[in-house]
């Protein structure tokens, strides 16, 4: 990377990370579904959260000083998430089903086994189609044994961004987020349930998060 990406990439991380503490200290944060984190924690198993790529935002802050490691894209795009998870003390692991995802999948695979390390990954992948669960979470999961945790989080104040592939949101600040921890699901190596019924049962089990009640949302709907 040459000097003057380096520049690039410091003033980048530095400026989201300022304004994702902004936000976030203007809002009222709650948090739900501790007690499902607690019971595995207890257990010393590892986890693995699942998420939507839309959801990357306030993920990255309600797991910054934890030393997860987030999968991340070797992507441009990636890069600058990257840097941000970096600058919240996490350590991103970078590849994707595209590039570089073979070499990604060891390392998340080695991590979980020799450290008991959280893994947190977007299920719906770098690219989507969105809110559709890939298989890659769920062969971690079945080589590991580690837990899959779902997670996600809404807003009452919401701006989304309609024209990008994932309608990536944004919590506004004055307002309320709440970060919800889902129940763990289990992947059997004997393979009893189908791989499309895993994928439709992390779907829903993230879906159902952010469609539990709690909050009135007032989404600002922005086209860029």
């Amino acid at each position: 990377m040459t000097f003057a990406k380096k520049i690039k990439f410091l003033f980048i991380r530095k400026t989201l990370k300022f304004l994702i503490h902004t936000i976030v200290f203007f809002n009222k944060i709650k948090i739900e579904g501790n007690e499902n984190l607690l019971r595995i924690k207890e257990k010393k198993e590892p986890i693995i959260f699942a998420f939507w790529h839309k959801k990357i935002f306030f993920t990255i802050y309600q797991f910054k000083n934890s030393g997860a490691s987030p999968l991340i894209s070797n992507s441009e795009d990636g890069e600058f998430v990257s840097q941000v998870a970096e600058e919240f003390k996490m350590i991103p692991v970078r590849g994707s089903s595209s590039k570089g995802g073979a070499r990604a999948f060891i390392k998340m695979m080695n991590s979980i086994k020799e450290n008991k390390s959280h893994i947190l990954i977007t299920a719906d992948g770098p690219k989507g189609p969105p809110q559709q669960t890939k298989d890659g979470v769920i062969k971690l999961a079945e080589k590991t044994g580690a837990a899959i945790i779902p997670i996600s989080w809404t807003a009452s104040k919401l701006k989304i961004f309609e024209k990008s592939w994932d309608k990536f949101e944004i919590p506004l600040p004055f307002g309320e987020i709440i970060f919800r921890y889902g129940k763990p699901i289990y992947v059997e190596k004997e393979n009893k349930i189908s791989l499309i019924d895993y994928q439709l049962l992390i779907k829903t089990g993230i879906d159902s998060l952010e469609e539990a009640k709690g909050i009135g949302r007032e989404a600002e709907r922005q086209g860029e």
